[in-house]
């Protein structure tokens, strides 16, 4: 297996002849969170298609040349068909991303590629590589005559947004920052009619990157369903802090779903009773696991994968063991879509003597997915359904 350093470049023949690839990638450090994200880039290293940006939330491109899923150990794998790959694309590069803090922080970033199920090339860097970079880029695999391999190691201190700028792609500006309207003004004399020119062909859609708190209780936010048909999945993360920053070890808080579907059925989604849900059966809304101590460093998630079947979605967190209230620790949500798009709710008003947190509600509205903080705590599960009106039979129930 070959060792890369930084700027190193060399054809994939050299390494393996095979065209099937696995990239797998792990970035350790203190933030909560390091986003790993591909880029399917053309020849000039532009994105003309923002469906080649595959990472959490956009797990696969089109024809599924390129596509994610969870590894051990936190690590991301990706796998590459470069014979399946449109012709438009010509550069794969795989980048990580920071919201919290910067990647002179990490312990380490790690890749490795893979052939047939063996590691033909690594390449790994540390905190002293960086300063304040927020969006690290760190393997390319491109074709240039042939394809090649070349370490990158180079980042942005804007963090993704910056990143998507330089590959080409435009990032939407929220609506805050889009300038007024200017007012009407008169209309003008009449001109001749111009002679009709070409239209050019339209541009990539920009990649929108709205990064929204809900502070108040009652404040809401919309997510278009259009795109994708409106299957575009939304991922939901429940995760919790200590006043320092470190994760609180023995807190075990849970997250889960009430639902509502198009169809009126209706259920719970929780670890609790093992109801974890499935992508791939009804209601097509899944739990990823059951994170007892706080101490994995992506909490727990929640993915709503076919957001167009549901009416109403109510997300909720409920102190199982641990910790007697929701003041002890620092609980946050968040809910991204696949274009970037990123909703944090902070738990700002926790109620020492309920441990059963309805957090935000999610609600299908005219082709839009409409997402409104709660922040409402409860004694209990049936409390809650007595006050959102769900109509559930409840037992009592361990894990």
């Amino acid at each position: 297996m070959q060792t890369f350093q930084t700027g190193q470049k060399t054809q994939l023949g050299q390494l393996t002849p095979a065209t099937q690839l696995t990239l797998s990638a792990r970035v350790t450090g203190p933030a909560a969170e390091y986003d790993l994200i591909l880029f399917g880039l053309d020849a000039e290293g532009k994105l003309a298609d923002d469906r080649y940006m595959v990472f959490y939330n956009q797990p696969r491109s089109p024809e599924g040349a390129l596509s994610m899923q969870s590894g051990a150990r936190g690590e991301k794998v990706f796998t590459l068909d470069l014979g399946r790959l449109p012709a438009s694309v010509r550069r794969l590069s795989l980048a990580s991303t920071v919201d919290e803090g910067a990647f002179s922080e990490i312990d380490h970033a790690e890749v490795t590629l893979s052939a047939d199920g063996r590691p033909v090339a690594t390449y790994r860097v540390t905190g002293r590589d960086f300063q304040a970079q927020k969006a690290v880029m760190l393997l390319d695999v491109y074709f240039k005559d042939v394809w090649r391999v070349g370490a990158v190691g180079q980042g942005f201190n804007g963090g993704l947004a910056a990143l998507v700028r330089h590959f080409g792609g435009e990032v939407a500006d929220t609506p805050a920052s889009r300038p007024p309207t200017p007012s009407a003004a008169p209309s003008p004399a009449p001109a001749p009619t111009p002679t009709p020119v070409p239209t050019p062909a339209p541009a990539a859609p920009p990649v929108s990157l709205q990064k929204i708190t809900l502070d108040k209780q009652g404040s809401s936010t919309k997510l278009s369903l259009k795109k994708g048909g409106g299957s575009d999945p939304i991922r939901v993360n429940l995760n919790w802090e200590r006043g320092g920053g470190l994760f609180r070890a023995g807190a075990d808080l849970d997250l889960g779903c009430m639902y509502v579907m198009n169809d009126g059925s209706r259920g719970v989604i929780q670890a609790l009773g093992n109801r974890f849900g499935s992508e791939r059966l009804a209601p097509h809304i899944g739990l990823d696991h059951d994170d007892r101590t706080g101490a994995a460093r992506d909490g727990e998630n929640l993915t709503i994968y076919r957001p167009d079947l549901i009416h109403t979605v109510l997300i909720f967190a409920f102190i199982y063991e641990g910790t007697s209230d929701f003041t002890r620790v620092k609980g946050r949500l968040s809910l991204k879509d696949p274009r970037g798009n990123e909703i944090t709710v902070q738990l700002s008003n926790p109620d020492m003597r309920r441990t059963f947190c309805a957090i935000a509600s999610v609600e299908n509205v005219g082709g839009e997915v409409k997402i409104t903080k709660e922040e409402r705590y409860f004694g209990d599960h049936q409390e809650c359904d007595e006050h959102y009106g769900f109509g559930f039979r409840w037992s009592a129930g361990n894990k």
